[in-house]
């Protein structure tokens, strides 16, 4: 299963295509890493994406497993104002991105786990790490949105899935759905943070979701009550959970 530059860019839409600049690459250690490495190109998109990665990461660096068969793509993109940027919508939009791409070309409806993660019920099929961008002053000029997906990959264990089974039946290549995923994923950043938290919201649904543990520590009656757009969780008894705090749902 090739990817081939040439046929994810012959899929891309007009006003996508004339703004990203995609590389694909054998193995890298890490397309997140990679381009973190590159230059901001001025009000450009950087794409790249690797058929397999040697130290492939998600959130808190636990490593994330990227053997041959799965889909390693990272996206580089310009942040206008850093004073107002908000994490939770690129997150968001990869996440929705993944999930509707699924869908429609494989016909099959997974779900979104808060904050970062794709499942198919318990076994999780794809990560999601954003991480900033920063110029040589420091300043936040940009954004990394990486993605690692089980797509063709034959990795299965109890609490890890793949798709390869949907992606034989419906014959969809790699370059397909790396082509569509993009172009879902420009059009929901387009989206106001609203409209994109309610899509989001579509495939997670967090509202009245009861809570286990908050930080390690059992809670009981405690349910979630609202989703804001920057992530943060309203639960029933007005306490905030931020992202990056940890929670165990009870179902």
């Amino acid at each position: 299963m090739t990817i081939e530059a040439a046929q994810i860019q012959r899929v891309l839409s007009p006003e996508l295509r004339d703004l990203l600049t995609l590389s694909v690459q054998q193995v890298l250690p890490s397309t997140n890493a990679y381009l973190l490495q590159q230059p901001m190109r001025d009000q450009q998109w950087s794409v790249v994406i690797a058929q397999q990665q040697t130290q492939g990461r998600g959130q808190r660096d636990h490593q994330f497993a990227s053997p041959i068969g799965g889909l390693y793509l990272s996206l580089l993109m310009p942040v206008r104002d850093s004073a107002q940027f908000n994490a939770f919508q690129q997150t968001a939009a990869a996440g929705v991105a993944l999930a509707e791409t699924i869908q429609a070309l494989l016909h099959y409806e997974v779900q979104l786990k808060w904050v970062n993660d794709v499942y198919d019920q318990q076994q999780k099929l794809a990560g999601i790490l954003t991480e900033g961008y920063l110029d040589v002053t420091g300043r936040l000029s940009g954004v990394v949105v990486g993605v690692g997906l089980n797509f063709a990959s034959t990795i299965e264990t109890e609490h890890i899935g793949n798709l390869r089974a949907l992606v034989v039946a419906q014959q969809v290549t790699i370059n397909q759905f790396s082509a569509q995923y993009l172009n879902r994923l420009y059009t929901l950043l387009q989206l106001p943070a609203l409209e994109l938290t309610r899509r989001y919201q579509r495939w997670t649904p967090l509202v009245g979701r009861k809570l286990q543990t908050i930080a390690g520590q059992p809670v009981q009656d405690i349910s979630v009550s609202a989703l804001k757009p920057d992530g943060t969780l309203i639960l029933s008894n007005q306490q905030i959970v931020r992202i990056g705090q940890r929670v165990r749902f009870a179902d």
